[in-house]
């Protein structure tokens, strides 16, 4: 929708006179100036702010339809300057992350309602007791692990009772490397930060809603942060000639809005289920990882055009490194987060 922007004869600035034909000149040729009032009711300026973020068109719907049930077509395209009939990458992100970021306001005021919280049971009753306390009151014999994936599928990672845990909780900094080897985890840099990081965790003095919160928060940072940081990792790992950093970032950018909305859809099965108190069945998760699986490696291969089978090699590398990277900065911003 273009804007309603008044038009002079003359150039306001230099006195440059627009014959009556170029009324609608955009820009003075005499001084660059453009041929546009800017003093307008506030009002009007509302109107504008409004329209920029909230403009919605057939570009939208069409590249949401394309990025949707075409993986990699749009990025492809792009790629090759076939861009007329798509909305532009960033201004879909932010689209669909706006409304990702609505609902999950909304999830956010049912997380934890099942009343299961990582290693303890939480009972809503408690909502005004911190996640310390909580922990306290939990069952002895509840069982935790310390390191997150990808690194547990590479090093030790022994299943521990909350009652090991609580030696943790209590254990000064320098004596981490000491539980760890007394609960049979390797004594290394890796597993000393996952194992302070989960110290950490069981001694919040913060509300389950206010943790809700500051992980919501953290998850959202963490986008943003992880579209460049993949855009390299698949610049790397797809590496071919002609290929750019810039290719791989509108893949990033693509695959990241489409998986704030294949998160948004997530998050709304879930919340519809929890509402009529049932969980998110296992073989139904299963299908949504397999379907994500599916989405991506058919993007990478529309994109990057290599075989199938250099594709599915070449992918599970770029996500194995882009999950550990991941997981680093996750846990390195959940550290100094919160209380």
């Amino acid at each position: 929708m273009a804007r309603n922007r008044v038009k002079t004869h003359a150039c306001a600035n230099c006195g440059f006179q627009f014959s009556s034909e170029k009324e609608h000149t955009n820009y003075c040729p005499n001084c660059g100036q453009e041929n546009h009032n800017p003093r307008y009711p506030l009002v009007h300026y509302g109107y504008e702010l409004l329209e920029g973020f909230l403009h919605f068109d057939t570009k939208f719907l069409y590249s949401l339809k394309v990025l949707l049930f075409r993986p990699g077509k749009m990025t492809y395209e792009y790629i090759h300057n076939i861009r007329g009939r798509y909305m532009p990458p960033f201004r879909m992100f932010i689209f669909i992350s706006i409304i990702t970021l609505v609902m999950m306001g909304v999830f956010e005021k049912y997380l934890f309602s099942s009343g299961n919280m990582a290693n303890f049971s939480y009972d809503p009753s408690k909502k005004s007791m911190t996640i310390s306390e909580i922990f306290d009151q939990s069952a002895d014999s509840l069982t935790d692990q310390v390191l997150p994936p990808p690194f547990s599928w590479v090093l030790k990672n022994p299943t521990v009772t909350n009652a090991d845990l609580r030696k943790l909780k209590m254990a000064q900094p320098d004596g981490i490397g000491a539980w760890l080897t007394a609960h049979g985890y390797d004594n290394n840099p890796l597993t000393r930060f996952f194992a302070a990081n989960k110290k950490l965790r069981i001694s919040r003095q913060m509300t389950v809603a206010e943790t809700a919160t500051m992980v919501s928060n953290i998850f959202k940072w963490l986008f943003l942060i992880m579209i460049p940081v993949m855009a390299f990792i698949f610049f790397v790992v797809f590496y071919r000639k002609g290929l750019y950093y810039y290719d791989s970032l509108l893949f990033s950018v693509h695959f990241m809005s489409f998986l704030l909305f294949y998160i948004l859809l997530t998050e709304m099965l879930v919340l519809g289920l929890s509402l009529i108190h049932l969980s998110l069945p296992a073989f139904i998760s299963g299908i949504l990882l397999l379907l994500l699986l599916a989405y991506i490696t058919v993007a990478v291969k529309t994109v990057f055009r290599f075989n199938w089978l250099s594709t599915v090699i070449r992918l599970v590398v770029s996500i194995l490194l882009t999950m550990t990277v991941y997981q680093l900065i996750h846990y390195t911003i959940s550290m100094y987060s919160g209380k």
